[in-house]
C-alpha cells in the first residue's frame, strides 16, 4: 500500500497550487456573476502569489559569483535564541549552530565565490577556534576564496587559529599579533578571603579534582598543575600541527611562532602567519572593484539560503539535543545559560519517541554542577538507547565532571582535541562567614531538634564528624560516577579508576585513555550518528534541533539581559567561565552541596 507519510511535496509546488486553485474558484465566481466573491478570491490569489516571491524566493536569490560576508566578534554561543523576541533582539548574534549551517552551505553553493571572514575582539575556546579552523578551510578545500581579516587590536591565538583556515590572511596594518603561546590557570581566593572573615570548606574526591582550590589554596595543587601541563603540551601540539599544516610553514618553525610574542602586522607578515596588511575596504575594492556591492551577500540573509534550499525532499532525521552551561537539576533563573538535568531529559524523551529520528546527537559544552542533573541527563540518555536511538556526543570548549558524566553512557563521544574534558570527581564546598557577621556585630542563635540543625548555615563551619559524614557520601557518588564510566566506556574499573580520580584531560588525552572514541568537530559527530543510523551514504539527511523554545512574551525572555555586565563579563573572564554561564554558577556555588564540576580553568 502506498504511504502518503513518504509523499512529499515542495513549498512551490504547495504555493502554486493554492494559488491555482483561488485563481480557479475566482474565475468560476466571475463566470456566475458573483462578481465581490470571484474579486476576493483572485485577489488572495494575488497577496500569496505576491508575498511568496517578497518574503521567502526574493532573500534567497543571490546574484552569480556572490560574495558571502562573515563578522565574527564577541562570544559565540552553541545557538543563538529561537524565540521570535531573541530574533529580533540577539538578530546580528550567530552561534556555532548558524556558523556550520551556513559555511557548509557555502562550500557546495556554485553561486559562492568567496567568503570573507572579519575577524576582531572574538571570545572563543581553542576547541570552538579549532572547529571553526575546518569549517573555512572545508569552504577554501572546495575552490573557493575564503579571506580572513584580522581587524582587532591585538588579535588573539584563538582569533589566528581561525585566520589561519582561510587561504589568505590579511592583517590591519595597526593590529598586533599576540603569539604568546598558551597559559592555563585561575585565580586563588583563601586569603582575600580570609581577610573579609570567610572561610571555605572543601573536600575533593580525589587528589586531582581541583574545582574548589580556587576558594581554598593560595596556587594549584602539584596534581593540579600536572594536569594542567599535560593539557597546556597538547595545546601547544595541537596548534602547531594546524597552523604548520594550513600555513604551510617549515617543521619547527610553528612551534617558534606561537611564542614570539607581540608582532606587528609587518612583522606577522614576514613570518608567514599572514599574507598581507590591509583593510577590509581594500579587500571588497578587490573584489568588487566597480564598488557597487551588488555581489555582496550578508551571512545572516545566506542563512535563509541555505535554508530553503535544503527543504529538498524528505530525508532522515537526525535530532539534535543541546547541553550548554552549568548543570542543574530543575529550571534555571530567567538569565544566564545552563543545562537543566529536568528540560534536557524531557528533549532526550521527545527526540526518542518520535518515530522519524534515526539517531541522536547531543552537543555537550559544560563544567558540570549538579549530581542529581547529570544523573537525569545520563538516564534519559540511555532510554533513548532503549527505545532503539543510537546516541552520539559532540564535545565544545569543554565537557568535564557532570558534563563527561551526561555523555560517557553515548554509544559514541567525539571531543575537539582541545577540548576539556574527564575531570571524573566530586567536590564539596561550604562557606562560613560567621567572622566576617560577628565582626559587624550579627549574631545567630537558633532551636534545634538535632545538634546538627544549622550545619549548612552560614554561620558556623562544620565540624570534623559532620565533614567525615560527608566524605562517606561524596565517596558512594564516585564510586557510582566510576562505575558508570567503566560501563559506559567499556572498562574495568581499575582502568576507569586510573583515568579519574578528578584529573582533567584533553581531548586528545582522553582518546588516548578510551574516554572518546574520536577527535573532530560536530560534523564528525553526524557522520557517526548517520552510520550508526543505517543511512546510506548518498541520501542526505535532515537535522532537527529539540532544544526546548521559548514563546515571545515568556517571563524568562522578558527578564533576560539582552547583554552581560561589564563586572560580570571581567568576572567571567578571570574564571575562564563563558559570561552567560556566571548566573547558573553563582547559584550553584551559593547553594553549596556535593557537585560535580570541573576546575575553573583561564586559557
Amino acid at each position: 500500500m502506498f504511504n502518503l507519510n513518504r509523499l512529499w511535496i515542495s513549498r512551490e509546488v504547495r504555493v502554486a497550487a493554492l494559488v491555482l486553485i483561488l485563481g480557479a474558484a475566482g474565475a468560476w465566481m466571475l463566470r456566475h456573476d458573483r462578481v465581490i466573491a470571484g474579486t476576493l478570491l483572485l485577489l488572495a490569489a494575488f497577496v500569496v502569489a505576491g508575498a511568496f516571491w517578497v518574503f521567502i524566493i526574493r532573500p534567497v536569490r543571490i546574484p552569480r559569483d556572490a560574495v558571502v560576508m562573515l563578522r565574527l566578534a564577541g562570544s559565540i554561543p552553541e545557538d543563538v535564541g529561537r524565540s521570535p523576541l531573541d530574533q529580533l533582539r540577539l538578530r546580528h548574534a550567530i552561534g556555532l549552530r548558524q556558523l556550520r549551517y551556513g559555511l557548509e552551505g557555502a562550500a557546495h553553493d556554485q553561486n559562492i565565490r568567496a567568503v570573507v571572514v572579519q575577524i576582531g575582539g572574538l571570545e572563543a575556546g581553542l576547541a570552538t577556534a579549532h572547529e571553526i579552523h575546518r569549517l573555512l578551510r572545508a569552504v577554501a578545500d572546495a575552490g573557493k576564496r575564503v579571506i580572513a581579516i584580522l581587524s582587532g587590536d591585538s588579535p588573539s591565538l584563538a582569533e589566528y587559529l581561525i585566520a589561519s583556515g582561510a587561504s589568505e590572511v590579511v592583517i590591519n596594518p595597526d593590529s598586533m599579533l599576540l603569539m604568546i603561546g598558551i597559559a592555563m590557570g585561575s585565580p586563588f581566593l583563601r586569603e582575600a578571603l580570609d581577610r573579609l572573615g570567610i572561610r571555605a570548606q572543601t573536600i575533593q574526591w580525589k587528589e586531582y579534582k581541583g574545582a574548589a582550590e580556587i576558594f581554598s589554596r593560595d596556587a594549584m595543587s602539584p596534581e593540579l598543575r600536572e594536569s594542567l601541563d599535560a593539557i597546556v603540551a597538547d595545546r601547544e601540539r595541537v596548534l602547531v600541527e594546524t597552523i604548520e599544516t594550513a600555513r604551510k610553514l617549515p617543521p619547527g618553525r610553528t612551534r617558534e611562532l606561537l611564542s614570539a610574542g607581540f608582532l606587528s602586522a609587518r612583522a606577522a607578515c614576514e613570518a608567514c602567519l599572514a599574507d598581507r596588511a590591509g583593510y577590509i575596504q581594500d579587500v571588497r575594492a578587490e573584489l568588487d572593484p566597480q564598488s557597487k556591492r551588488t555581489s555582496e551577500v550578508g551571512f545572516n540573509r545566506y542563512l535563509r539560503r541555505v535554508a530553503f534550499l535544503r527543504e529538498r525532499g524528505k530525508r532522515p532525521r537526525i535530532a539534535v539535543v543541546l547541553g550548554s552551561g552549568p548543570v542543574i537539576s530543575g529550571e534555571g533563573g530567567p538569565a544566564g545559560g545552563y543545562l537543566s538535568g529536568e528540560a534536557t531529559a524531557a528533549e532526550f524523551d521527545r527526540a526518542s519517541r518520535d518515530e522519524q529520528v534515526r539517531a541522536i546527537v547531543f552537543r555537550v559544552n559544560s563544567p558540570g554542577g549538579s549530581a542529581v542533573g547529570s544523573e537525569m541527563v545520563w538516564r534519559a540518555v540511555r532510554e533513548a538507547q532503549g527505545r532503539g536511538k543510537p546516541v552520539v556526543v559532540s564535545m565544545g570548549d569543554v565537557a568535564g565532571s557532570g558534563g563527561y558524566y551526561v555523555a560517557m553512557g553515548a554509544d559514541s563521544i567525539v571531543a575537539e582535541p582541545s577540548t576539556i574534558t574527564g575531570s571524573i570527581g566530586v567536590v564539596y564546598m561550604k562557606i562560613d562567614v560567621s567572622r566576617m557577621l560577628s565582626n559587624l556585630g550579627v549574631r545567630f542563635d537558633y532551636s534545634k531538634s538535632a545538634e546538627i540543625g544549622d550545619a549548612l548555615s552560614f554561620s558556623r563551619a562544620m565540624n570534623e564528624r559532620e565533614l567525615a559524614q560527608l566524605n562517606a557520601a561524596m565517596g558512594e557518588v564516585y564510586g557510582n560516577f566510576t562505575a558508570k564510566v567503566a560501563e559506559g566506556r567499556k572498562l574495568s574499573s581499575e582502568q576507569a579508576e586510573a583515568v579519574a580520580r578528578g584529573r582533567v584531560w584533553s581531548g586528545l588525552a582522553a582518546k588516548e585513555r578510551g574516554l572518546v572514541d574520536e577527535i573532530g568537530g560536530f560534523s564528525k559527530a553526524v557522520e557517526i550518528a548517520r552510520a550508526k543510523a543505517g543511512i546510506p551514504a548518498s541520501q542526505p539527511h535532515e537535522l532537527v534541533s529539540y532544544s526546548a523554545r521559548e514563546r515571545i512574551f515568556s517571563l524568562r525572555n522578558l527578564l533576560a539581559p539582552s547583554s552581560s555586565a561589564g563586572p560580570i563579563e571581567t568576572i567571567a573572564d578571570m574564571l575562564g567561565l563563558q559570561a552567560q554561564w556566571m548566573p547558573a554558577m553563582v547559584d550553584l556555588l551559593g547553594r553549596g552541596g556535593i557537585m560535580l564540576l570541573a576546575p575553573f580553568l583561564r586559557g
